[in-house]
């Protein structure tokens, strides 16, 4: 009898599916960022480099 192939579960493609948008979620992670990004974007100017947002 022949065997049977194993299945390698690594290369099993995995669905993803996005979040439900919660807007309270989304306005608190805004209100936390947005002030870190414009301080990035403020130290990138003082060092004399063009602004990254990454």
């Amino acid at each position: 009898m022949p065997k049977t192939a194993k299945r390698n579960s690594d290369r099993a493609q995995r669905h993803n599916t996005p979040s439900i948008n919660n807007e309270a979620i989304s306005q608190q992670l805004e209100a936390l960022l947005t002030p870190a990004i414009f301080a990035q974007q403020q130290y990138y100017k003082q060092l004399g480099l063009r602004d990254r947002v990454l």
